[in-house]
This record gives C-alpha cells, structure tokens and sequence, in this order.
C-alpha cells in the first residue's frame, strides 16, 4: 500500500477520529475487516479500511476521501489481492458543485501514462454516470503490476491532494454534503460489490450508519 497519510501530511492537517469498536473492527467467518478514520482540516473526511478473507488468501484495502469542504469530486482507491492476482481501482465520483471537466482532463492525462498496465474491465454500475472517465480499473499478475500501479496510486492521490489545497473552500457546506450524501445513498439504495457485503453481515440499518459516519463521513 502507497503511503497514504504521508502524502495527505504534506498539504493538509490530518487528526485521528473516533471509531465505536463495533465499526472499528469487524469479523465474521468470511471476512475480517478493520477501519481508521480520519479528519482532513480543510478538506474532509478520509478511512482507510483493511479486510481479509479466504484464510489470508484475499487481501483488500481502501481509501475513501470525501471532499466536504473543497469541490473536487470524491476519490475512491481500491487494491484487491487473491492469491497473486491483483485489481487496483483509483476513481472519481462526481459530487462536485460546479463542472470540474478541467480537473478531470488533467487526471485522463496522468491516466494516459499507466497505459501499459493492463486495464481490467469494471461491471456496469448504476453509478456509471457520474464515475469520471479519469478512473482507472488495472488487472494483472501482483508481481508484474504493483509497482507500477503503486506509482499510479501516489500521483493520482498527490495530485488529488495538492490541486485541493489551492482551491477555494465551498461556500455552501451543506450542499456540498449533500451532494456526497446523494452518493452513498444510492450506494445503499442501490447496492455495489462491498456495499451488499457489508448489507449481509451487519443489515441495512447498521450499514447506512457504518457508511455516513464512519466510511464516508457524510452524517459525522
């Protein structure tokens, strides 16, 4: 995993939140996952979420920010590892306030210099419509790809982070939650890969609040 809090550091004051140990850290017999959560002054809300299955043989991180304060669309990086086999997901969804298509032709063209990573195919979402095209989903062998996608990670996630620091803080906060509200509602309305994982362990109710207060940050 790229170092993560250091690159966030170097822009922005980070301070540990508080997770209940029932969010903190979860178990079941498939699955073990466990979450920190983070407030970015200035920013927003940031958790990094650790899982494993398969006796060890799956591996899972992922970092979620959601832009509270600054309109940059919500950034979401995924590494999934399976007995070698390695998928890296880096995507924008748009909760942005004004149009950002500026911003993300500046990703596509950082995007453009991972081409030789082999891409993966992401499942059609309902969420399709507002993922950027600036996202990229990479498959391949881990011995052959981590580095490179490691690489892809810290400049997209370096490049996230120093372009929010020189914005604007929103005027309009709370249309700014909102809009990333909207997101994780229709994730739990809707449903996607680890949402409906987390639907089966803890129920709807438990879900809706592990996400707005403790992955997303929405209702914290």
């Amino acid at each position: 995993m790229i170092d993560v809090l250091d690159i966030v550091k170097k822009y922005f004051e980070v301070t540990p939140c508080d997770v209940p140990d029932e969010f903190a850290s979860m178990k079941t017999s498939k699955m073990k996952t466990a979450i920190e959560q983070y407030d970015i002054a200035g920013l927003g809300n940031m958790t990094m979420q650790h899982a494993s299955g398969m006796m060890g043989l799956m591996k899972m991180e992922m970092v979620c920010i959601t832009p509270l304060e600054r309109d940059m669309p919500l950034f979401s990086l995924d590494i999934i590892d399976v007995l070698g086999n390695y998928t890296v997901l880096t995507e924008f969804y748009d909760v942005t306030l004004e149009n950002r298509a500026d911003l993300n032709e500046i990703f596509l063209g950082i995007k453009d210099g991972y081409s030789s990573i082999p891409d993966g195919t992401a499942e059609s979402k309902w969420y399709d419509d507002i993922r950027w095209p600036s996202s990229v989903c990479k498959k391949g062998k881990k011995k052959k790809i981590a580095t490179q996608c490691d690489d892809l990670m810290r400049e997209y996630l370096e490049f996230y982070v120093s372009y929010a620091s020189k914005m604007d803080l929103v005027l309009d906060k709370e249309a700014k939650r909102l809009a990333s509200d909207s997101y994780v509602q229709g994730l739990l309305d809707n449903g996607g890969p680890s949402t409906d994982v987390f639907v089966d362990m803890l129920g709807k109710e438990k879900t809706t609040e592990y996400f707005k207060k403790y992955i997303f940050g929405t209702e914290k």
